[in-house]
């Protein structure tokens, strides 16, 4: 028998591991955008809820004592203020004054103050609603009033246009949730949004205005909407995504507007035909939570492996 000696192993320096983890997130939201998707970014099971889009015509915030009511602009609805007690039974559709919510949500929006706090009555005032132009004639536009049901419920009678009552129903708050919804069509609420804190980012259809034009240009986007419960953003395109740490972001500007992130983090290049994502834009997210964490956040693609645009993608990963 032969015996040999072994050489001695030479030791390997293994590279450093990286501090970030970063996820890779893609959702679908259909070719034309119709589905509206909750992300939680922390969860490996990422998507929270889905719907379409366009079955929902108000949203209504649940909060105790708050009568914000937002209203679906992706699916192009429009309120008119029509200023009396009763319903009309001569309603003139192009004398309207049609208004709209801001995208950010916040003060500018149409249907907030409709009662008074002190004695919790409506001020008995009749709106209309056309639910844009994709939905059938029969059932594009209500005469409605608000009221204060039993618990908070938020009562709503509304009326065709020719003053004839057709809904009576009471929207019950889910204290849980930011927002429950309410679709005329149907006379249902709909109760489909995640938990308030079990999600991050909405996906959806969304309105925007340019008001450099005249008269303003209204534009439906593919957008973002924050949940202003549970995280603030911070925007930022000078810095480099894999390399920011934590004390890069700490003086950066964090905002709770919900379309702090908004829909511009894509642009069409009309010579190609197609979207490209900013990836050199960095979305940092702080969290409400205790402890409260930052992550960074950036888009890389809006299509599908089969080519299909409407699926957004993003890395994302917590700062160190």
């Amino acid at each position: 028998m032969l015996v040999a000696c072994e050489k001695a192993e030479k030791s390997i320096l293994l590279p450093t591991r990286p501090n970030d983890s970063i996820s890779l997130v893609q959702v679908n939201l259909g070719e034309h955008s119709d589905d509206q998707v909750y992300i939680n970014f922390l969860d490996s099971n990422y998507i929270k809820a889905s719907v379409k889009n366009s079955c929902w015509d108000l949203a209504i915030d649940c909060a105790p004592d708050m009568d914000r009511i937002l209203i679906n602009g992706g699916k192009g609805v429009f309120i008119g203020v029509l200023g009396y007690e009763k319903f009309s039974n001569s309603v003139v559709l192009n004398k309207v004054n049609w208004r709209w919510d801001e995208s950010s949500g916040g003060d500018s929006i149409v249907l907030k103050n409709w009662y008074n706090p002190q004695n919790r009555h409506s001020r008995d005032s009749v709106y209309i609603i056309d639910r844009g132009p994709d939905v059938e004639a029969t059932k594009r536009y209500f005469q409605f009033k608000l009221s204060i049901g039993g618990f908070g419920s938020v009562h709503i009678e509304a009326a065709d246009l020719k003053g004839s009552p057709i809904i009576s129903e009471y929207i019950n708050k889910d204290p849980r949730k930011n927002y429950v919804f309410f679709d005329f069509g149907s006379s249902q609420t709909l109760n489909f949004e995640p938990l308030a804190f079990d999600w991050q980012l909405c996906f959806l259809k969304c309105r925007w205005v340019y008001y450099e034009f005249n008269p303003a240009l209204i534009y439906t986007v593919t957008g973002i909407q924050i949940n202003s419960r549970t995280i603030a953003v911070a925007v930022d395109s000078s810095m480099n995504f894999e390399t920011v740490r934590k004390h890069d972001v700490e003086d950066l500007k964090f905002s709770s507007r919900r379309d702090v992130i908004g829909f511009d983090w894509k642009i069409y290049d009309f010579t190609e035909g197609r979207y490209h994502t900013r990836n050199y834009v960095n979305y940092f997210i702080k969290t409400k939570t205790i402890p409260q964490k930052l992550y960074k956040l950036r888009f890389t693609d809006y299509y599908s492996k089969q080519g299909l645009k409407g699926s957004p993608k993003f890395e994302v990963a917590e700062i160190k």
